[in-house]
C-alpha cells in the first residue's frame, strides 16, 4: 500500500503575508468516482473517548472528513458542514477524522470553535489509524479520479457501501446530494467538482527566481550542504504552480489534484509557497524563520530545485520553491516576461467577480469602459487577479441601452438598464453579471416631497416652465396668480370722433413661481475599513459603495492636524497599498467616497478611519556559548516595544517562549553541555491594545 508522508505543515498568516510548506512522497495516487464498494472497518477514537466505527448503522450514511486542525481548507469544509441545514438529521452522520499529530486537546478545541455537537470529532489517526485514510484513497484509486490530498471527504450510503472520495474544498450543499440523491450515480464527477480551463496573465520573474536560488544555496551552504542545481523541468513546474496559487493558494492544485502532480520527476517531492511577499529577500527570510519551510530547504536528500514567481495583475506576488531529489538538469535563466498561462480549476473554486452595478448619467450616453472579470481566490482572501477578456464570451441584454464587443468593451448607447454577461469559452453555464444602469436614477438621493402650494387659476400668459429634480416626485407647478375676470370696458361717451377702446388690463410680469428645493445628493460612509500590516506597507480594503466613482485615501499627518489625501482609487478597486512606511511606526488611514454629479463633486461626510502599525524590522542577533549557558546579544530595533525570545532543543520540535524583554540582551541559563540548541528572537510594537510582531531569523549553538 503506497502511502502519503506529511510533515507538520504550518499556515503563517502575516495578515497580507502567507507562507506554506508541503512535504511527501508522491505515489501517483489517484481518486474519486461513484460505483459502491465495500466499505472497510476501522475504530476510531473520539474526543470523547468513545470508540466509533466507520461501519454505518443500518439506515444512516456516513460523511468521513480525513484532514488536518490547522488546514485552512479543512476548516471551510467542517464550517460549512456545521452551519447546515442537514447536518442534525437523523440520517446522516458526519465523522471528522484528525491525521496528522494534533493531540486530543487541539482536536476537542477545534471541534469546540465550530458549536455543532453532530459532528464527532475523532483523533490520533496519524500513529494509530492511518491506514483508514490510505484504504479509502485505494477505493479512490479503483474508482478513478484525479489525485488529491488532504482534506479527504468519504461519503458512504445507508448500505454500508463507498459511493464517493472527494478531494479539496466540498460545500455542504455537494456532500449532501451526492449523499442522498446520487447514491448509485455514472462514475462522472458532480458539477461542483468538474473543472475548466481559464487563461491567466502575468510577469514571469526569473530574475528574483534567480535572486531566490541564490539566497538558498547560500543558506544551504551555512549549514554545510551541498547547493542545489536548477532543474529546467522543475523551473518550469514552479513557474506553473506560482500561476495556479494566484487562483487557488493551497499546496492542492486549483484543479483538486496534488501539487507533487505537476512534475513526473523523482519519488521526493516537497513543496515551499508564499505570496504578498515584495521581494526575493524578504520570502526567503520568511521560509527559512517557519519550520516546516526551513525543513524542506535544509533537506539534505533533495539535489535539485525549481524556483517560481508569477506577479498578478494586481501586483501581488506568488512564490514557489519546488525541490526533488534527481538530477539537475541546468537552466538558463531568461530576463522577466509577460506571460498567458491556461490553469484548470474546479468550478467549485471559481469564484468570478464584476464591478456588481455601474451607474451613469444620460450625459454619459457615448462613453465607453471595459466590463473587467476577476477571480477571488478563497484561500487569501487579498489576491484578485483580473482575467483576460480571451477566457470569455460576451452579451448584452439590451443593446439599445450598452453595447459590449468580443474584448469586453461597453459603449453606452441610450438610457435604460442592462445587463451584461460574460461567459466562460471553455464551459458557458460559468457566468458573471455586470448590471448598467443610464440615466434611471440619481444614486442616493432622499425621497423629498415639497409642501403643496394652493392651486391657482389657469393664467391669461403661460409663465416660463419649471424644472422638476429627479427623481423625487414633485406637485404640479403654481402658476401665478391673473385677474379672475375679463377686464371692463367702459360704455363710450358720444364723442366728436370715434370712442378708444382701452386695451386690456394684463399683468406685465409673471409672479415667480417658487421652487421645491432639490435634495442634496447624499454618499454613505465607507464600512469595512481593514488595515494589513507589513514592516514598510500597509494594505488598506474596504466593502463597496456601488454607486461611488471612487474613494480617496487620507493619512493623518499628527504633526499638523489633518487628513492628507495620498491617492485616488478607482470604483474597480476597493483597496490600496501604502508603500514606503517606516518599521514599528503607528498611522492612520482614512476612506472616503465619491461621485461627480451634475459638474458637483459629492465625498462622504465623514473619514472613515484606522490606527494601526507596521511591525517591526527582523531582529538580527548574535548567541554565544558559555559553560551551560547561552548568551544572545541583540542591536535595538527601531520602533519596537519589546522582544520575544523562543527556544527549541530539536531542530523540529516547537518553539518554547523564554521571555518578552525590553532589554538587548538575554542568557539562557541550564542547558545540557554539547548538546545544539536554536534560538530565535522577534520585535513587536503594541499600539492601542493591539500587538504587531516581526519575523524572526534563526541560530543554533552548540553549549560547551
Amino acid at each position: 500500500m503506497k502511502k502519503y508522508f506529511y510533515r507538520a505543515v504550518s499556515l503563517l498568516l502575516f495578515l497580507s503575508l502567507v507562507i506554506l510548506p508541503f512535504t511527501g512522497n508522491y505515489s501517483g495516487m489517484k481518486v474519486l468516482a461513484q460505483e459502491g464498494y465495500d466499505n472497510p472497518q476501522y475504530p476510531l477514537t473520539s474526543v470523547d473517548d468513545e470508540k466509533i466505527s466507520t461501519t454505518v448503522n443500518p439506515g444512516q450514511a456516513t460523511i468521513i472528513v480525513f484532514g488536518r486542525t490547522d488546514c485552512g481548507i479543512t476548516q471551510g469544509v467542517i464550517k460549512d458542514i456545521a452551519t447546515s441545514k442537514w447536518v442534525h438529521d437523523k440520517d446522516i452522520r458526519v465523522i471528522f477524522a484528525e491525521c496528522s499529530k494534533a493531540s486530543l486537546e487541539q482536536t476537542r478545541t477545534f471541534g469546540q470553535a465550530y458549536e455543532c455537537k453532530d459532528i464527532i470529532y475523532c483523533y490520533d489517526l496519524y500513529n494509530g489509524y492511518n491506514s483508514a485514510w490510505n484504504d479509502y484513497c485505494n477505493i479512490g484509486v479503483e474508482m478513478g479520479v484525479k489525485d488529491g490530498s488532504l482534506p479527504t471527504t468519504v461519503l458512504i450510503n445507508g448500505n454500508n457501501r463507498v459511493i464517493k472520495v472527494l478531494y479539496g474544498s466540498q460545500s455542504a450543499d455537494t456532500l449532501i446530494n451526492e449523499i442522498r440523491g446520487g447514491s448509485s450515480g455514472d462514475n462522472g464527477e458532480t458539477d461542483s467538482n468538474a473543472s475548466v480551463t481559464v487563461a491567466l496573465e502575468g510577469t514571469e520573474c526569473y530574475t528574483y527566481a534567480n535572486e531566490v536560488l541564490g539566497l538558498l544555496n547560500k543558506s544551504r551552504a551555512e549549514m554545510g550542504l551541498p547547493a542545489l542545481g536548477l532543474d529546467e523541468s522543475l523551473l518550469e513546474a514552479a513557474m506553473q504552480r506560482a500561476a495556479e496559487i494566484s487562483l487557488y493558494y493551497s499546496h492542492t492544485r486549483p484543479d483538486g489534484s496534488e501539487c507533487f502532480t505537476v512534475s513526473s520527476r523523482q519519488t521526493l517531492k516537497t513543496e515551499n509557497i508564499a505570496v504578498g511577499y515584495s521581494n526575493p529577500g524578504a520570502v526567503m527570510n520568511g521560509w527559512l524563520n517557519s519550520q516546516g519551510h526551513y525543513d524542506n530547504i535544509m533537506d539534505a536528500k533533495a539535489t535539485s530545485v525549481g524556483v517560481g514567481c508569477f506577479k498578478d495583475s494586481e501586483g501581488i506576488l506568488n512564490w514557489v520553491q519546488f525541490f526533488d531529489n534527481g538530477p539537475a538538469s541546468g537552466a538558463a535563466i531568461s530576463a522577466d516576461r509577460q506571460a498567458v498561462r491556461d490553469v484548470s480549476i474546479r468550478k467549485a473554486v471559481l469564484h468570478l467577480q464584476t464591478d456588481g452595478t455601474r451607474t451613469f448619467k444620460s450625459s454619459d450616453i457615448g462613453k465607453e469602459f471595459v466590463m473587467n472579470v476577476c477571480h477571488a481566490n478563497e484561500e487569501f482572501e487579498y489576491s484578485k487577479p483580473k482575467l483576460p477578456a480571451s477566457n470569455f464570451n460576451y452579451k448584452s441584454s439590451q443593446s439599445s441601452v450598452a453595447e459590449v464587443d468580443s474584448s469586453g468593451n461597453i459603449t453606452l448607447k441610450g438610457t435604460g438598464t442592462s445587463v451584461i454577461t460574460a461567459s466562460l469559452k471553455s464551459d458557458s453555464s460559468v457566468t458573471v453579471d455586470l448590471t448598467v444602469k443610464v440615466g434611471t436614477n440619481r444614486p442616493y438621493v432622499p425621497a423629498v416631497t415639497p409642501t403643496p402650494l394652493p392651486p391657482t387659476p389657469m393664467p391669461t400668459i403661460t409663465p416660463t416652465p419649471t424644472v422638476t429634480p429627479t427623481p423625487t416626485v414633485t406637485p404640479a407647478a403654481p402658476t401665478p396668480e391673473v385677474p379672475t375676470m375679463a377686464p371692463v370696458t367702459p360704455d363710450p361717451e358720444v364723442p366728436t370722433e370715434a370712442p378708444v377702446t382701452p386695451e386690456p388690463i394684463v399683468p406685465t410680469e409673471v409672479p415667480a413661481t417658487p421652487e421645491p428645493e432639490i435634495p442634496e445628493i447624499v454618499l454613505p460612509d465607507v464600512s469595512g475599513l481593514k488595515a494589513a500590516s507589513g514592516t514598510d506597507q500597509m494594505k488598506l480594503s474596504w466593502k463597496e459603495i456601488p454607486e461611488a466613482e471612487g474613494y480617496f485615501v487620507y493619512q493623518y499627518s499628527s504633526k499638523e492636524k489633518v487628513w492628507d489625501k495620498i491617492k485616488t482609487v478607482k470604483a474597480s478597486k476597493t483597496s490600496y497599498i501604502v508603500k514606503k512606511l517606516k518599521s514599528g511606526a503607528s498611522y492612520r488611514f482614512a476612506v472616503k467616497a465619491y461621485l461627480n454629479q451634475d459638474g458637483k463633486q459629492v465625498v462622504s461626510k465623514s473619514y472613515t478611519s484606522v490606527y494601526t502599525a507596521t511591525k517591526p524590522e527582523t531582529v538580527e542577533f548574535r548567541v554565544a556559548a558559555g559553560k551551560g549557558r547561552a548568551v544572545l546579544k541583540w542591536n535595538k530595533v527601531s520602533g519596537a516595544t519589546g522582544y520575544t525570545i523562543y527556544y527549541k532543543a530539536k531542530k523540529d520540535a516547537s518553539w518554547k517562549k523564554l521571555k518578552n524583554t525590553k532589554a538587548t540582551s538575554y542568557t539562557k541559563t541550564k542547558l545540557k553541555a554539547k548538546k545544539t540548541y536554536f534560538f530565535t528572537i522577534k520585535a513587536y510594537k503594541s499600539y492601542r491594545g493591539k500587538t504587531y510582531t516581526g519575523s524572526g531569523m534563526t541560530k543554533k549553538v552548540k553549549i560547551k
